[in-house]
């Protein structure tokens, strides 16, 4: 998800409101839900259809974590004998964007080969496929959505075209009320049981509700709150006092900049914790972590409520910053953007995927044994974990990697990291120390995307909205999966039939006053390691339960599959202003980071510090023009 405007752009939007006013071990087995979708003999070779956990998924990350934790990596390799111009590592979209880049830029007759560990391309970017009685029907694994792409660089434009995407046919395809598109409609709240004040399943306008708009007097009544936390709770949303009267213009920004979010609506607001977690599940989606370690300006910019609590000023700037009727703008394919990877593939290697359009792409049958063919000019090898990137000489670089147990090796002329940069500094031990301490200083941020099949999604619809955030719920957010609709493919039609249901998980814990974000990533990363698919599936089933069970939802009737998109090394960090400084231009460790050495550049959305697609799409740019002007 997007923050709707960057904490920098929320604190000069202020600034000119004032002059207006003359003033971010080891793994449990895979495990097989008893009542999943068993996709059959084809499922192996077509990875999208593979249920139980993906994303990091056994067998991606063990070669890795070898290296990492304990610097072990093969002594020696077979040398393939191939040899290529260009080589990258990593098949997500910073890497496939970047192969792109660079066979449109460069002789026809360059080779290129793009290794990765996983099974599936995309990196983030997933898809999650399933089959009812015949009919294909889609989720997001991983990587959401195109987040305001009328603010993309022209490079991420140009590009986005080039594949034949259409943003205004991606408008058309959702419904206009898909509330996880504009956070703007009937969304649901669920309040789990066992907080302080009992439970509630509440649908209404909530976003508008949290910003003083619409019937919010009404929907805050229904929360299962005394009346006393209610009377707290309206007094912040219109702001009856200025919660931060007396300080000054700089003192106010300061505060902005330096507390914490829970620690202002606990201080300044008087709320509980219950009320306190109602704004959470969004930052936490969004972020990894919540209010508790996000300061008070980063989760304004998220359109979480108290702006106008902040006096004249305050009210004047959610006038002007805050767009009630559509706080946040994305768009959808009903993969996600896993479509985008599928459409660089297709385009790099024709003879992988029929069609040639957005229009075919959803439905486009994908062989995946055509991806690493010796005959074509890209080569997509999944499975092939790198662990030594190296110069031979000043004309080459050497790529060892471990493929299905073997150590072997390929000679490139040129290479582009377009992996994590954690694991960086270990690939290519050449780096300067300097810049391995910079490409290791952000940790990417955790999180669990499900995609739940069901047989029939009639309970769902029966509760009153397609979207609901659930503070204090293992799974803090529950929507319907994008139901966009396209040449190819049709989303599931409501009320009856089947659908998939989107649940995210994020698994860092709350702040205890002692971390940083970047601790709290790391404890949510090792938690996914060390949980198995059975605690997913009894929590998915438990909370869906306790969700829609009112509406006749019966867990081993109506589910049908369930895939755990497992990211332990998640969305790029991007920095917070709690625990990070605000670095000068050019300093900044992700601006170290990602130097070119020789004939190796670095392209991945870490290097931006920012977890979005155009992110990934300029880092690609900027390392396939370093290495062909180089």
């Amino acid at each position: 998800m997007d923050k709707p405007i960057s904490r920098r752009d929320f604190l000069n939007g202020i600034a000119v409101t004032s002059a207006m006013a003359v003033l971010a071990p080891g793994e449990a087995p895979a495990e097989t839900s008893p009542g999943a979708y068993t996709p059959g003999a084809t499922a192996g070779s077509y990875p999208p259809l593979l249920n139980g956990i993906r994303g990091s998924h056994d067998g991606s990350y063990e070669v890795a974590h070898q290296l990492a934790w304990r610097g072990i990596r093969p002594q020696s390799y077979r040398d393939t004998g191939e040899e290529y111009d260009l080589v990258i590592v990593g098949a997500g979209i910073s890497g496939l964007a970047a192969a792109y880049f660079y066979q449109q830029n460069s002789s026809p007759r360059q080779r290129i080969l793009i290794l990765d560990n996983h099974d599936d391309f995309g990196g983030h970017a997933r898809r999650n496929e399933f089959l009812h009685e015949g009919r294909m029907l889609l989720g997001f694994g991983g990587s959401i959505n195109l987040e305001h792409p009328e603010n993309y660089s022209p490079v991420a434009k140009a590009l986005l075209n080039e594949l034949g995407t259409d943003m205004a046919r991606l408008e058309r395809a959702l419904p206009p009320d898909y509330n996880f598109a504009s956070l703007g409609g009937v969304s649901g709240l669920y309040v789990k049981s066992g907080q302080q004040f009992g439970a509630a399943m509440l649908t209404g306008r909530w976003m508008q509700a949290f910003h003083a708009s619409g019937d919010y007097r009404d929907l805050i009544e229904q929360l299962p709150f005394d009346a006393l936390e209610k009377g707290r709770l309206v007094d912040l949303i219109e702001g009856k006092t200025n919660l931060l009267g007396g300080m000054s213009l700089a003192e106010k920004l300061n505060y902005l900049k330096t507390t914490s979010y829970h620690a202002f609506l606990r201080d300044r607001a008087g709320l509980s914790d219950a009320s306190i977690a109602l704004f959470d599940p969004l930052l936490r989606v969004s972020n990894g972590v919540g209010g508790d370690s996000l300061c008070v300006a980063d989760a304004l910019a998220q359109a979480s409520p108290g702006l106008r609590s902040m006096g004249y000023l305050g009210k004047l700037s959610h006038s002007l910053l805050f767009d009630e009727e559509q706080p946040y703008r994305a768009l959808f394919f009903p993969d996600g953007n896993a479509s985008i990877a599928r459409l660089l593939v297709r385009r790099l290697i024709p003879a992988a995927a029929t069609g040639r359009g957005m229009d075919d792409i959803l439905a486009s049958r994908f062989d995946y044994a055509q991806l690493d063919r010796a005959s074509a000019a890209v080569r997509l090898r999944l499975s092939a974990t790198v662990v030594n990137v190296v110069h031979r000489g000043k004309g080459s670089v050497d790529i060892e990697y471990v493929e299905s147990g073997a150590a072997c090796s390929v000679r490139a002329g040129r290479a582009i990291l377009a992996c994590d940069n954690g694991i960086i500094p270990h690939l290519a031990p050449e780096l300067p120390e300097a810049q391995k301490e910079a490409l290791s200083y952000g940790v990417k941020t955790p999180f669990i995307w499900v995609n739940v099949l069901l047989r029939n999604g009639a309970p769902f619809f029966a509760a009153g909205a397609e979207f609901y955030t659930c503070p204090g719920s293992y799974f803090e957010l529950v929507s319907r999966a994008p139901p966009a609709s396209f040449a190819d493919f049709d989303a599931p039609a409501q009320p009856h039939g089947p659908l998939v249901v989107f649940m995210a998980h994020s698994p860092a814990p709350l702040n205890s006053g002692k971390d940083t974000a970047r601790d709290l990533y790391r404890r949510g990363r090792q938690s996914l390691y060390t949980t198995p698919f059975a605690t997913y599936e009894r929590e998915i089933r438990q909370q869906l339960s306790a969700m829609f069970g009112a509406h006749g939802f019966d867990a081993d009737r109506d589910i049908e599959a369930i895939t755990v998109n497992r990211w332990p090394h998640g969305y790029a960090y991007n920095y917070n202003s709690l625990y990070d400084p605000e670095w000068k231009p050019g300093t900044a460790p992700h601006e170290l980071g990602r130097q070119r050495y020789g004939r190796i550049s670095i392209a991945n959305s870490d290097s931006e510090a920012m977890a979005y697609v155009d992110a990934a799409i300029d880092a690609a740019w900027r390392a396939a023009k370093e290495q062909l002007l180089g």
